[in-house]
């Protein structure tokens, strides 16, 4: 098999290519022709999906897939190689079943090189699942299926020493340093506010000012347990199912994925996936929601007065994703608007849960 994305332009795969590929993983099938689409708007990645005609469709053969690939944009690839985005997705679908394929969708072919940081992943397509809208919010409905994903993958690896074992997952005892250090990351607000200092208000301001100069202090203090997680669990990254489709919701884009704080995943979903006005309707109820999910996966040594208190201290990461994706991947229109509406949403749920007190 010749290698896509790697070696050619994966718009431009023929059917020989896809023949290969069943032959080699076990299915029975023909590929006569194909369609190639390129599909979303993705800010490190390019999404593609392909539509199969065969000659002979055995058991098992897809109408269609979905293939991610490197992004086009200099600027996206310069940073997904400094932050090691394309090997750490490949290796999170071959590296954990209990939730790769589970809450994601199942991955058909991996192909990562190290020398160039071309990478490749063929998927199972999702479709008639529809993606979560960033800007738009989620029903609480969509939140509570999130948040039981979000159970699952934690509950998966919850406390477990192996996850020290990856040196490509962040946050591990085998890890390099991050490539941004906290004092760097504070520079990218400086950078941020700057650029959209028209559409900051003096409010949201206060709390990104605050939160970039105690990052240092934030980014080391807190302790608590660890397990699996996405670290970029938001709506966009989640594909919601409609009748027909294979999952209820499938979980994308791993790019992230990291040994962390699982405080983390839910406090930046629920403060960015929630509009302003709903999330203070419904954050504690979601909170107990997901709690009452981990225990039932069989975690019980984590109280809910321990996830609320670090639910606030969490509240904050997502302002710094906000600023941080804004000033180093490609800009658009869409972005510059997601990633204000993020900070706008963590500058407030920070407010409204009292978090500010925790970095004086």
């Amino acid at each position: 098999m010749n290698r896509p994305g790697l070696d050619g332009n994966p718009l431009e795969l023929t059917p020989g290519w896809f023949n290969d590929l069943f032959e080699t993983i076990g299915i029975d099938a023909e590929v006569k022709g194909l369609t190639a689409k390129a599909i979303g708007t993705g800010q490190i990645g390019e999404n593609v999906r392909f539509v199969f005609d065969y000659a002979r469709k055995g058991e098992g053969a897809p109408d269609t897939l979905v293939g991610k690939f490197p992004s086009g944009s200099e600027a996206s690839l310069a940073t997904a190689q400094m932050l090691g985005h394309y090997k750490r997705e490949v290796m999170f679908y071959r590296t954990f079943p209990k939730v790769a394929g589970k809450i994601t969708p199942g991955a058909f072919y991996t192909d990562y090189d190290e020398a160039t940081n071309r990478f490749a992943l063929i998927m199972e397509d999702m479709a008639p699942s529809e993606q979560g809208d960033q800007l738009k919010g989620c029903s609480v409905a969509e939140a509570e299926l999130a948040l039981a994903s979000a159970a699952i993958l934690h509950a998966a690896y919850w406390q477990d020493e192996s996850l020290d074992q990856h040196d490509w997952l962040q946050g591990t005892d085998a890890a390099p340093p991050p490539a941004l250090t906290p004092e760097q990351v504070a520079g990218l607000w400086a950078g941020f506010k700057e650029r959209y200092k028209a559409q900051l208000t003096s409010d949201v301001i206060e709390v990104g000012d605050l939160y970039a100069s105690s990052l240092p202090r934030w980014s080391e203090a807190h302790e608590g347990p660890f397990a699996l997680t996405h670290n970029d669990f938001r709506l966009d990254n989640m594909l919601f199912g409609k009748p027909g489709a294979p999952k209820p919701i499938a979980l994308v884009d791993w790019q992230t994925a990291a040994k962390g704080a699982p405080a983390n995943d839910v406090a930046y979903f629920i403060g960015a996936g929630l509009t302003r006005e709903e999330r203070p309707k419904h954050e504690k109820s979601l909170l107990r929601y997901y709690h009452d999910r981990l225990t039932e996966a069989g975690v019980t040594s984590y109280s809910f007065s321990d996830l609320y208190d670090d639910y606030r201290w969490f509240s904050f990461y997502g302002m710094s994703v906000a600023f941080g994706a804004a000033m180093l991947v490609k800009q658009t229109e869409r972005g510059d608007e997601m990633f204000l509406t993020m900070l706008r949403r963590h500058a407030a749920q920070a407010r409204d849960n009292d978090a500010l007190v925790l970095l004086t």
